[in-house]
């Protein structure tokens, strides 16, 4: 992919806001860098010949057809001199660096395509402009590395020198003059091969996704610079001086519902919000947030700063900030500005959010109980089709449900058709994967700067004392480790792309300070000694054992485990509704009910079950946690283990003389780095378009859908895949009906419940004192996890802490053949306890998880069943976490491949392709686990293609 931050869009593609006051512009000092920045940004995405050619425009004296040969040339070439460089960039458009040829104009005019700068249209680049572009850029970078590195030797801030304030004459943030403008990658179109030139290394914190990052600088400088990422909205004061002074206390009573107001020169009620005292008529951007009307709306009427605070996308560039300047209606005094903030807390956020979920549940328990209705009048469709089959399609056509193999777009396209998957993470490009090797035409549109959804990355640098070989290690954030016979595709995929992995020994230890139920727990040691929580709640670990067991027997009786054809049945996380098993209750009544009702005490849930498992799903309500879960992770992640079971290992190792770990669980050889190869490996027959948010996906009258990006580009493709969380599908996909707003309003994500919990907010650091000084060395060393639980004064809740210990999760050259007491610390830390803190020059890095984990509840189990009635409709299908059963990596793929299968693309794991017997044992329990997603996604091809199966 070329570099995304277009001179079209730094020059202010939105002239139209107002502008900002006080922005930061280049200032006549760095002038020449930042200038050639922008020269070797144009020459990288176009070729030189259409970069002179745009020179040109700008300075007529130049001959045609100069072809610059040096940065200095091409500077001249472009601006003339000391020209100021807000003109040239604001007179800069992406039709000047485009130059499409008249072919590709002609065939445009037939047919939609994409009008970006991107590989689709721009002309070829030549060998010899290729070498001299990367020289430019390569020259650009060092220049500036330069620049930054005397500038810290001199003791200044080293983006400092590179900016001043302005009028606001230009039209870019304070991010992209700090040099966010060249930290995305830049690649070189050479024929049909892509060229990459990483990065320029900055020594200053820097945002990537949704981390800000520190390097060799101190660690406060990451914290100030999370501090200060706030949105600020570009009104100038003079316009901000016009607007009319409301009063909070008359806004909130003049609507005829929370939330709404009587606004000036409005007839009807409006949607308002305020933040930093300004007054937001939010009525029309409802329907247009990129994040999703539900979640807007859950802050109507109250102060964003929250929002922004618990949803941090919006601070990492200045999209929300312009969005936001032309809405301003009002502005209020000082004091009601003050209460609003202050009335607009995690509680507001909660209570609003609980509303609008609880109006998508009624309409969802009525869509899930007509669901048997619905799939009865799917297979009598199915079976008149197949006997007529035109007429089985014109029943299917006036159904509001998709019939598969029947319905407009939920039948196979055909091979070479093209596909837009909209999502980046591992559900989304391992669907383009499958569709690519099967010969379609496939592009992904991710939001963030690169492909990886929720399996994030962090770079661990800066150690003074220099224990990383090349001072960096990449490690993985948050999907670390995966237990291989569970996770058969995930494992065979792996092995397909030539992605290594090994084993990765996982060890939790609890430690509750908690009054009257102090002790400590190694889950993964099935002994209680004196001291231990396993022997505090003896009886109470008796209760799970017993629960999790009958219900592992009632799951066996229903889907016909003791049957002898399945006798040989590897285990599966995918098997609970085969047979009978949808009728089996355990599928949505609460494993934390059962429990209870056997006398389980809630101590041990709050202070045992909820702490072992928020260290790995994340979040820290699991009462909701279906029971028919409940001996998969047992099976996983044991709470009763048994000495050397297969799932767990007590005695001697490197690390300890008496250690005990779990032993289910694979990673990636190079941990962070091996997980990137993934990524990169599925996309390499794939058009990947990285910070790029599609805004409208339309169906059109011959069954295709146009597909618009936030830049207005546009194409038009066969099917659609969205890979996105649930919320963000209802604004982009325009042409919805009530069922899917009902099915996609109603999956319940973790930030929902809690969404300024510390679970959902992270800091990288290298502070071990955060741990319990009793058992800091042995934590250290040898757990892979540290859970504190206390309970705080302030308000008598329980805080679970947890600590993911990365020195020891890490594999890989430079952390995993260090020697123990060398090791450096690497701790994430989530919800640290009360009177805690981290020393600040030890921060490394901040992170956000918000929209990241679906909560694993029945509601969600119904809108994931409910969804089959919408999959395929129009040829728009949905894949990601939050369309199965769970949240994890194998079954996000697995929601992938069923939709691509959907599509046409045939299963990549068939027995014929088999190197051996085993392997061929292997495939066939994936195929097992594909067709057991399936059904529980409802989703085929209508069997049209038995080549697919």
């Amino acid at each position: 992919m070329l570099a995304r931050r277009s001179l079209a869009r730094v020059a202010g593609a939105r002239a139209a806001l107002p502008r900002p006051q006080g922005v930061r512009s280049f200032s006549s000092v760095n002038n020449q860098s930042r200038i050639g920045v922008l020269a070797s940004v144009t020459i990288t995405t176009t070729g030189l010949g259409v970069a002179a050619a745009a020179a040109a425009k700008y300075n007529p004296a130049l001959a045609d057809g100069v072809v610059p040969s040096s940065l200095d040339e091409f500077k001249a070439m472009l601006f003339g001199g000391e020209e100021a460089v807000e003109e040239v960039v604001e007179q800069f458009t992406v039709e000047d660096l485009l130059g499409k040829p008249k072919a590709e104009e002609a065939e445009a005019e037939a047919k939609p395509s994409m009008a970006r700068v991107d590989r689709e249209a721009r002309p070829p680049t030549q060998e010899g402009e290729v070498a001299v572009a990367k020289g430019i850029e390569e020259e650009v970078n060092a220049q500036l590395v330069d620049e930054e590195a005397a500038a810290i030797a001199e003791g200044r801030d080293p983006f400092a020198s590179q900016v001043a304030e302005c009028d606001g004459a230009a039209e870019c943030s304070s991010a992209e003059c700090s040099g966010a403008l060249i930290d995305e990658p830049s690649y070189i179109n050479s024929g049909s091969t892509l060229v990459g030139t990483g990065p320029r290394n900055s020594p200053g914190p820097r945002p990537t996704d949704d981390f800000a990052q520190a390097g060799k600088l101190d660690g406060k400088d990451v914290l100030e610079a999370r501090a200060a990422a706030k949105v600020e909205v570009p009104i100038d004061e003079a316009d901000l001086a016009q607007l009319p002074l409301m009063s909070l206390d008359e806004l909130r009573s003049s609507g005829s519902s929370e939330g709404m107001a009587k606004l000036p020169d409005e007839k009807e009620d409006r949607m308002f919000a305020t933040y930093e005292g300004v007054v937001y008529d939010l009525t029309e951007f409802v329907d247009q947030h990129p994040g999703g009307r539900e979640l807007l709306v859950t802050a109507k009427g109250l102060d964003l700063g929250h929002f922004f605070e618990n949803y941090t996308v919006h601070t990492q560039t200045d999209k929300a900030a312009r969005w936001l300047a032309p809405l301003a209606v009002g502005r209020l005094s000082s004091a009601d500005a003050l209460r609003s903030r202050e009335e607009s807390g995690p509680d507001a956020h909660v209570r609003s959010r609980m509303q609008l979920l609880g109006r998508a549940r009624r309409k969802l328990l009525l869509v899930t109980a007509s669901l048997p209705a619905w799939l009865t009048v799917r297979a009598f469709v199915r079976m008149v089709g197949w006997v007529l089959p035109s007429l089985g399609r014109a029943i299917a056509s006036i159904l509001p449900v998709a019939v598969p193999g029947y319905s407009r777009g939920a039948e196979c396209a055909p091979e070479g058709a093209s596909v837009v998957v909209i999502g980046g993470g591992i559900a989304g490009v391992g669907a383009a994967w499958n569709l690519a090797e099967s010969g379609f035409k496939v592009t992904v549109f991710e939001a963030r700067q690169q492909c990886s959804g929720n399996a994030r990355t962090f770079d661990w640098h800066g150690y003074e004392d220099g224990a990383f070989e090349n001072d960096t290690v990449k490690s993985c954030v948050s999907v670390t480790a995966w237990p291989p016979i569970f996770y058969k595709n995930y494992t065979a995929l792996l092995d397909r792309i030539g992605v290594e992995t090994v084993p990765m020994p996982l060890s939790w230890f609890l430690n509750s300070k908690v009054e009257g139920c102090e002790g400590t727990l190694w889950a993964a040691d099935p002994s209680a000694p004196d001291g231990s929580l396993r022997k505090r709640f003896a009886k109470d670990f008796a209760r799970y054992d017993m629960v999790q067991r009958f219900v592992s027997s009632t799951t066996d009786f229903f889907t016909g485990t003791w049957m002898p054809w399945k006798w040989n049945d590897m285990p599966s996380m995918y098997a609970n509704h085969t047979g009978f098993g949808m009728l089996n209750p355990f599928n949505t009544y609460p494993l934390y009910n059962c429990f209870r009702m056997v006398g389980g005490s809630q101590e041990w849930w709050d202070i045992v079950f909820t702490p072992m498992y928020t260290a790995s799903f994340l979040v820290d309500e699991l009462r909701p946690f279906p029971a028919v879960f409940g001996p998969l992770i047992e099976a996983q992640i044991p709470l009763i283990p048994h000495k050397n079971d297969g799932r767990t290992f007590n005695g001697p190792t490197k690390k300890d003389s008496d250690d005990c770990n779990i032993t289910t669980c694979v990673t990636w050889k190079d941990a962070g780095k091996g997980m990137r190869d993934v990524f990169a490996r599925l996309t390499e027959k794939v058009d990947v378009k990285t910070a790029t948010r599609v805004v409208d996906v339309k169906v059109l009258p011959n069954g295709k859908k146009l597909v618009r990006d936030e830049y207005d580009n546009v194409m038009e493709v066969d099917r659609v895949i969205f890979a996105c969380p649930s919320n963000a599908v209802g604004n982009i996909l325009k042409d919805h009906g009530p069922l899917e707003d009902t099915i996609l309003s109603a999956p319940v994500y973790a930030d929902d419940h809690h969404p300024s919990t510390g679970h959902m907010h992270a800091v990288m650091h290298s502070d071990g004192s955060v741990i319990d000084e009793k058992y800091r060395d042995t934590i250290l060393t040898r757990a892979s996890n540290y859970v504190e639980i206390t309970r705080n004064k302030s308000d008598g809740h329980i805080n679970i802490e947890n600590q993911y210990n990365f020195g020891v999760q890490t594999p890989g050259p430079g952390v995993f053949d260090i020697p123990l007491e060398k090791k450096p610390v690497m701790l994430i830390s989530h919800a640290l306890g009360e009177g805690k803190s981290i020393d600040d020059k030890l921060v490394r890095g901040t992170a956000n998880h918000a929209r990241a984990h679906p909560l694993y509840s029945g509601w969600n189990v119904a809108a994931m069943l409910s969804l089959r009635l919408v999959q395929g409709k129009d040829g728009v299908y949905y894949c990601a976490n939050w369309t199965t059963p769970g949240n994890c990596h194998d079954m996000s793929l697995l929601s992938g491949f069923v939709v691509a299968n959907a599509c046409g693309a045939k299963y990549p794991f068939p027995e014929s392709a088999a190197r051996d017997a085993s392997e061929k044992k292997w495939f066939n329990e994936c195929y097992k686990d594909f067709n057991r997603m399936r059904d529980l996604m409802g989703v085929s091809h209508g069997g049209v293609r038995p080549d697919l199966h």
